[in-house]
C-alpha cells in the first residue's frame, strides 16, 4: 500500500462505493423524548459525494413490529453533520424533522465516518420534529 493512502482513506473510499443493492451499513438506534425510550433500525446508502448520505430507518415497537418507516438524508457541515428525515405511520400520517450530530473526526472525514465509528464508540446527537418535540439519539452500527 503506498505511503501516501492510510487504511482509513482506503475503507472511506470502499464504503462511499455502494454494492448493487445500495446498503452498506446499517445498525440499531435509540432516542429519547419527554421521558420515553424508542427505537428501531437504520441503513446508509453509499454516495459518491463523500461529505453526504442518506438512508433508511424504521421505529419498532416491543416486541416487534415497524410503527414508522423513514427515510433521512445528511451533509457535512462545520464540525458536526446535520440532516433531515421523514416518516410514515403504516398507512397513515407523515412525519419529518431534521438531526444533528457533533463528533470528533478529521475535517476531510467522510460522512460514513460517523457510522464507522459505531461499533466501538456509539455516535450520539440530538433531533427535532416538525411538532417541536425534541430529544437525543445514539446508534451503534452492527
Amino acid at each position: 500500500m503506498p505511503r501516501s493512502l492510510s487504511r482509513r482513506s482506503l475503507l472511506a473510499a470502499a464504503l462511499c462505493q455502494a454494492p448493487p443493492d445500495g446498503f452498506v451499513l446499517k445498525g440499531r438506534w435509540e432516542a429519547t423524548a419527554s421521558g420515553f425510550r424508542f427505537g428501531g433500525t437504520w441503513q446508509a446508502l453509499g454516495s459518491s459525494d463523500p461529505q453526504e448520505c442518506g438512508g433508511l430507518w424504521t421505529l419498532i415497537r416491543q416486541p416487534g413490529g415497524v410503527v414508522l418507516e423513514g427515510t433521512w438524508n445528511a451533509r457535512k457541515r462545520r464540525g458536526a453533520w446535520e440532516g433531515g428525515w421523514t416518516a410514515r405511520i403504516n398507512g397513515g400520517a407523515r412525519y419529518s424533522g431534521a438531526w444533528k450530530a457533533a463528533v470528533r473526526l478529521p475535517p476531510d472525514a467522510p460522512l460514513l465516518e460517523l457510522f464507522e465509528s459505531a461499533p466501538g464508540k456509539p455516535v450520539s446527537g440530538t433531533w427535532a420534529d416538525s411538532a417541536r418535540r425534541r430529544g437525543a439519539w445514539t446508534l451503534w452500527k452492527e
